[in-house]
């Protein structure tokens, strides 16, 4: 008996067993403003889109809205949410005849543009290869791309205004690709890098991306993160008569609470 309550007394001053280190949630509010262009030239929803978003638009960064996310991360898989949002404005003097939603803005116009671009990230990671501080892992997930664009125009030769005319255009994009990851320093420093594509009736999807963590404070740290991604689809591929090449390269900054 004595004996019983001197393991006990003893068990009751053990400290609680710490939560697994491997598994953790992650919530960020992060900034990135990447570069875009590319073209549309074809026909979307039964009318003509003919535009080419640096040479016609001329679209400059504009404003960049905060971002969030949310991860899973576990010893077998990870799950990431995101979604994003930046706007981009232009003002140009055109060299040709372009058409948007129907509309034809003739060479000579000027013409003022918003583009709105919104994306959305769904990325499910299974971790194939695990190592207490290294994995390598299948990435399956898609990113929905929702362009918002809006041009208006003044012909200077015939002094016709041409009022705001509005184009959307959503991309959905599954993709496939593999992910590796690092930690060190009892986790406060995370580091993954990534590789995602997309090959299907000859449009292509590529990509690439690498993703920084520190955390000073076990909790509390700053993410730094880098994105390249090219959409090529060629007219009878996704869409039958649409052809569609989009760029985006940028580097984001952003705090993430870690529970």
């Amino acid at each position: 008996m004595i004996r019983t309550f001197a393991t006990l007394a003893l068990c009751s001053t053990l400290p609680l067993a710490a939560e697994d280190p491997s598994r953790s949630f992650q919530f960020d509010l992060h900034r990135v403003g990447p570069t875009f262009e590319g073209h549309f030239l074809g026909v979307q929803d039964g009318k003509p889109l003919v535009v080419d978003l640096k040479n016609d638009f001329g679209i400059q960064k504009d404003t960049t809205k905060i971002g969030l996310g949310m991860e899973y991360q576990g010893p077998r898989f990870g799950v990431e949410l995101s979604a994003e949002e930046q706007d981009y404005r232009g003002h140009n003097f055109i060299q040709r005849d372009i058409q948007i939603n129907g509309s034809t803005f003739h060479a000579g116009a000027v013409v003022d543009s918003t583009v709105k671009m919104t994306d959305y990230t769904f990325n499910w990671t299974i971790r194939a290869f695990t190592r207490p501080q290294f994995w390598i892992g299948v990435d399956l997930g898609a990113r929905v791309w929702a362009l918002d664009m809006t041009a208006s125009g003044y012909e200077p030769l015939t002094t016709a205004y041409i009022p705001p005319v509005t184009e959307k255009v959503p991309l959905p994009i599954p993709q496939v690709g593999i992910s590796t990851g690092f930690n060190a320093f009892d986790r406060r420093l995370i580091a993954k890098g990534y590789y995602h594509l997309l090959s299907y009736k000859g449009a292509t999807y590529h990509h690439v991306g690498a993703d920084v963590r520190f955390f000073p404070i076990q909790w509390l740290g700053v993410r730094v993160f880098t994105d390249d991604e090219k959409l090529d689809v060629p007219k009878g591929s996704l869409k039958d008569d649409l052809e569609v090449r989009l760029d985006r390269q940028g580097t984001g900054f952003g705090v993430v609470v870690r529970f």
